[in-house]
């Protein structure tokens, strides 16, 4: 019995990767992503950021992601981007759903470079699963070398934003452009809890954190001085968004 119950499974997940697999690349053709945004009354833009995945929760769905420039009037370089999520089904290309994101996704001095979408099993409730996209930002400057990816989740039922600009990764250095630096490199991963707030399951945010100098050491640029740390806490639902702690707010919310 417990045998069959584990081959179900495994076909399952077959089919899903199979299906995810066919579809792979799919909104790389103009004509589809230009179809679905026409029924979606979204006019297409040369500036704009895209993604697609299989949803995770429907794998008769796609899910496309997609951030387009909204300028300043009069200054064409200024702006930041309106977001679509729209679910629609592959194989007739009929949009099934839209949620037009009220908050826009800033791009100033550290310019947005890409959107993907996070289709991690984030299960905010007993029956309902958020979607993550991660925005991945860079800076310019070369004395001062930058990027960052930032972490919003979804209700897409609800069609209301739940996480607001968590900062995932970071990475930033001070360096005279040449090898001597001094550098700091932080990743953090997302863990579901069984415990809930407000009935939203928490989730544990553990950061490793590494920090480092590069100097020229027999006419090679190497890493010495390093150190490595951790940092740990908890979000935790307030009846409208998942909640930085203060403590941690200044430096894991953009």
């Amino acid at each position: 019995m417990r045998k069959s119950i584990r081959n179900f499974f495994k076909i399952i997940s077959l089919n899903f990767f199979i299906s995810g697999v066919a579809y792979a690349g799919f909104c790389d053709d103009s004509n589809v992503i230009t179809k679905i945004l026409k029924q979606a009354k979204i006019a297409k833009v040369e500036q704009s950021l895209l993604d697609c995945k299989l949803d995770p929760v429907d794998d008769s769905r796609m899910i496309m992601a997609y951030a387009s420039w909204l300028s300043v009037k009069g200054h064409p370089e200024e702006g930041d981007y309106a977001l679509d999520l729209i679910q629609f089904n592959p194989h007739n290309l009929k949009v099934v759903d839209h949620y037009r994101v009220a908050d826009r996704l800033v791009s100033d001095a550290i310019s947005l470079d890409s959107i993907t979408l996070d289709t991690a099993n984030y299960k905010v409730t007993e029956l309902n699963r958020a979607l993550g996209l991660r925005l991945n930002y860079s800076g310019h400057s070369q004395p001062n070398p930058f990027s960052m990816q930032l972490l919003n989740l979804y209700d897409l039922k609800s069609k209301k934003q739940i996480l607001d600009s968590l900062v995932v990764t970071r990475d930033r250095a001070e360096t005279d452009m040449h090898c001597n630096a001094d550098a700091e490199e932080r990743a953090s991963t997302l863990v579901m809890q069984r415990s809930q707030t407000k009935k939203y399951t928490d989730i544990l945010v553990n950061s490793k954190i590494k920090r480092y100098q590069t100097q020229v050491i027999s006419e090679e640029c190497q890493e010495v001085n390093q150190q490595f740390s951790q940092q740990r806490f908890t979000l935790k639902f307030d009846g409208n968004q998942y909640q930085i702690p203060k403590n941690f707010k200044d430096e894991y919310q953009y």
